[in-house]
């Protein structure tokens, strides 16, 4: 008789999600030959299994790990975000920093092992560097189009005319942006995180985040 407890095991283990996290630094070469990547600032969460994060210190990490999984929750999600509709990238940016957050401080604790100080340290440069990123942000605005100015035109031609609103922007707003990214530099605790632990307790915000997706 197959033993029931043995089999549902088995059934629980093929269901956990794939969850795969790697180094910003290891991005894709497509990504490192664009002007404006930067390994301490780079991220993507575009699914559960094709994750990448900085591999930068501990405040700036954490951070931006907040912010990258953020965009895989549902709950409120703008699929209208374009080149063409800054007021939804914006609040979509909003939605990851906020959203992300509140699921991967939820084991800041097992990282720090309870340590108040250091939690709080970095609960609070989350808070500046958010509110910096948002700056960056806004400053981005005059790099958007007119709604509707990307309706009917093909996929590569909107990457072009991305690539060229890019341009135009990071070199008449270089001076400001580098200011500010300067900043959130300086939010930097100088201890570079425990990689794999760090992988460990990201990746248990995501389980929770694909568990609070499948509830609807």
């Amino acid at each position: 008789m197959k033993n029931p407890d043995k089999g549902s095991s088995s059934e629980s283990q093929e269901q956990e999600p794939i969850i795969t996290i790697k180094r910003s630094a290891d991005a894709p070469l497509e990504i490192k030959k664009n002007p404006f990547y930067d390994p301490e600032f780079w991220g993507r969460a575009d699914s559960p299994e094709d994750i990448y994060l900085p591999d930068s210190d501990e405040a700036l990490s954490f951070a931006l790990a907040a912010h990258e999984i953020g965009h895989l929750i549902r709950e409120g999600r703008r699929t209208d975000t374009s080149l063409d509709n800054f007021e939804a990238t914006r609040a979509e940016e909003q939605r990851a920093w906020n959203g992300g957050w509140k699921y991967l401080q939820k084991y800041l604790g097992e990282y720090y092992e309870d340590s108040s100080e250091d939690i709080l340290e970095v609960q609070q440069s989350f808070k500046r560097i958010r509110d910096l990123a948002t700056q960056v942000v806004d400053l981005s605005e005059g790099m958007y189009l007119k709604r509707g100015t990307l309706d009917n035109i093909d996929q590569r031609e909107k990457d072009r005319i991305l690539k060229e609103q890019r341009e135009t922007f990071f070199s008449s707003r270089s001076k400001e942006t580098k200011i500010i990214l300067q900043k959130i530099k300086k939010e930097k605790n100088g201890v570079k995180p425990d990689w794999e632990r760090f992988k460990t307790i990201v990746g248990k915000a995501v389980k929770d985040i694909i568990d609070d997706n499948e509830r609807g």
